[in-house]
């Protein structure tokens, strides 16, 4: 079923490695996670930026494309993602969007070849810039129909039998671009507990994990022009303090088309931390534009833990102190098998449920 019609359009560019790079990470990020988007001012249609002022942008739907050899007469679009604006503000002459990942686009409808994509896409920027009076906006709420599906009713974490392949139809046209023809795309899933179902992202972008509850992330990659020279590494990278990992951290490519699953594991704290995972592709091509795509963790001390702690230290202090508090009247039996109880107690709570903090 077709969703709501978006209404806001990111454009970016390979006018700089990064804003390429950005285009991969879009398409990589799990549904849920946020990436910024940059643009100069004289980049956003005005009545975009009144509605950053008002606040009214944030929330609504949009679609994020490449565009590439805007100035020539056959310019090259490929619509990547949906998107919502999670975030939005002006600093200077720069306006800075959060964009929250959704679903694929559907592409079966969109040409596949490069000279119909270009085709297409020469039609589509001369029907955009008309109806910006004439201006070519990046970032705009006014846009012609780009007539692409999608599957917005999904549930957090419920992955539908087309996710991998609108995945894969949007990496195959990126492909048709010089700019990506050699390089690698990868899609992230979205992380599921080890004992558990899916872990989804917050308001603000973060996967929240309890210590001592591991997550698997499963990472898929492909590529339009595999060669067997070079190195390729896909790695999964963390702080290494409070989120680690329990598996191997990286994976020697040597398909072009495969996935993997690393392991995340948070370190058992005293306080809750924020930590960050960072899944990279690498390969030795300097000219070719490399995915780099990772979001923020939250490990959260478990608070059953905590309790538990909180029970026995005040258990054992209390069957500690009880003898002295029951004089010597009482048993000496009896106040002893109460200090040793105490000071079990205080043992279990200090060394084997707090094992491991930091």
């Amino acid at each position: 079923m077709p969703g709501p019609r978006p209404s806001v359009l990111f454009l970016s560019s390979d006018a700089r490695r990064r804003y390429a790079e950005d285009v991969l990470a879009a398409l990589a990020l799990p549904r849920g996670a946020i990436l910024q988007f940059r643009y100069e001012s004289k980049y956003v249609v005005p009545a975009l930026q009144a509605s950053i002022a008002n606040m009214s942008v944030i929330g609504r739907r949009a679609v994020v494309a490449y565009v590439a050899d805007v100035e020539t007469a056959a310019p090259f679009l490929v619509p990547v993602r949906f998107a919502s604006v999670a975030d939005a503000e002006c600093a200077a002459d720069m306006v800075v969007f959060r964009l929250r990942m959704a679903e694929y686009t559907d592409l079966d409808d969109y040409p596949l070849t490069e000279d119909d994509i270009r085709t297409e896409g020469r039609r589509y920027l001369d029907r955009l810039i008309e109806v910006n009076d004439d201006r070519f906006y990046p970032a705009t709420g006014r846009f012609p129909d780009l007539h692409i599906r999608d599957e917005p009713h999904r549930r957090p974490g419920e992955e539908t039998r087309d996710d991998p392949q609108h995945w894969l139809g949007v990496a195959r046209r990126l492909a048709r671009h010089p700019t990506f023809r050699d390089s690698y795309f990868i899609r992230i899933d979205e992380p599921v507990l080890d004992r558990g179902g899916p872990v989804p992202f917050d308001e603000q972008g973060r996967l929240t994990l309890s210590d001592r509850r591991a997550a698997r992330l499963r990472v898929s990659f492909f590529t339009h022009s595999y060669s067997e020279e070079g190195e390729k590494v896909l790695s999964c990278a963390t702080d290494g303090t409070f989120l680690k990992i329990s598996s191997d951290d990286s994976y020697d490519v040597e398909l072009g088309y495969d996935s993997v699953e690393f392991w995340l594991q948070p370190v058992i704290t005293t306080f809750d931390a924020l930590a960050r995972v960072s899944v990279g592709f690498s390969q030795e091509r300097p000219d070719v534009p490399e995915v780099s795509a990772g979001f923020p963790v939250l490990v959260r001390r478990s608070r059953t833990r905590m309790l538990t702690r909180v029970t026995f230290s005040a258990a054992g202090a209390f069957l500690v102190a009880l003898p002295a508090i029951l004089g010597t009247g009482f048993p000496m039996y009896v106040r002893v098998l109460f200090a040793i109880t105490g000071a079990a107690l205080l043992s279990v709570s200090t060394v084997v449920i707090a094992r491991g903090e930091r």
